[in-house]
Parts: C-alpha cells; sequence; structure tokens
C-alpha cells in the first residue's frame, strides 16, 4: 500500500510540473529579438553579417543590408536555477578587420519581450535605452575558417581592444 501512494505522489507531481508548463506555454509570450543595421562607415552605409549563438542553439550567419533587420524568438529558460539564457552576436562588416560582440540577450539583465536592437559602429541601442558599446572586439585571423575567435585562442582573459591607430 506504501508504495502504491508513493507512486500516486510521483504522478501527481509529474502532472503538476507538465500542467505548469503548459500554462506558462499559453500565458507567457516568447522573446523576440530584432537586430537592425544602422552600420555606416563613412562615406558608405555597410552590409554586416551576424552571427548569433546561445548555449543550445546555433542561429547562422546572416547578411543584413543597410536598414535590413534579423528577428529570432525563443522561450527563456523555465526554472532558471542554475542558468540563465543568454544569446550573443559577432557583426561584421568589410571596412572593419574585427569581430564585434554584445549580449543579445542576457536573461538575468533584460526583461523585454520584444527586444529590438540597432547595431552601428560603436556598438548597439537596446530598444530606447543609452546606447553601448562593444562587449567585445576581436581582431579577425586571415586564415581561420572559425567565426569565433575564441576556439582558436585569439581572445583570452577578458575583452580585446583593436589597437589605437
Amino acid at each position: 500500500m506504501a508504495a502504491s501512494n508513493s507512486i500516486i505522489f510521483k504522478f501527481s507531481i509529474l502532472l503538476i510540473i507538465l500542467l505548469i508548463i503548459e500554462v506558462r506555454a499559453t500565458i507567457d509570450p516568447p522573446v523576440t529579438v530584432t537586430i537592425i543595421n544602422k552600420v555606416v562607415e563613412l562615406p558608405n552605409p555597410q552590409s554586416i553579417i551576424v552571427h548569433c549563438r546561445s548555449r543550445d542553439d546555433d542561429l547562422g550567419n546572416h547578411t543584413l543590408r543597410f536598414g535590413e533587420s534579423y528577428s529570432f524568438s525563443f522561450r527563456p529558460i523555465i526554472f532558471p536555477i542554475t542558468k540563465n539564457t543568454l544569446f550573443y552576436c559577432s557583426f561584421v562588416w568589410p571596412l572593419s578587420p574585427y569581430f564585434h560582440y554584445l549580449d543579445i540577450y542576457d536573461e538575468s539583465n533584460d526583461k523585454c519581450k520584444n527586444c529590438t536592437w540597432k547595431i552601428n559602429v560603436d556598438g548597439g541601442c537596446l530598444n530606447n535605452y543609452p546606447c553601448g558599446h562593444w562587449k567585445s572586439v576581436g581582431l579577425m585571423d586571415a586564415y581561420s575558417t572559425s567565426k569565433w575567435p575564441e576556439r582558436k585562442g585569439l581572445v583570452k582573459g577578458g575583452d580585446v581592444q583593436p589597437p589605437t591607430l
């Protein structure tokens, strides 16, 4: 009799968890991130290549001409006990020899459901907040097929700043 009560209790807990997940999916809308290219390297507007990823998802490369946008949606982690949802992106354009990086969505800081980023040569502007500078900048390796310099050990011990000219 005690074993059947234990099974019923475990089954009830499982049903409650499934119900919470289902209710959250219908009530809590997904987060939508939109990236708009506003990069102008004088004298011309620039096309950019955007590459976004999280711990679990690689969204690939997307080329945006000036004024174009790219959007993606996701649901943050349901029970963020040990980790938060984090998406970060790299940005490159023809007149800059650098990879520019931003945390495009960090669940521990960002509370927006519609997060619109306007990307410029100095960094990005989220919604109507003040613009921020690049989180880090890494020099491109001409012989690298990797879009992520960390894999080749080019970014070590923090942000790499471009040389001053």
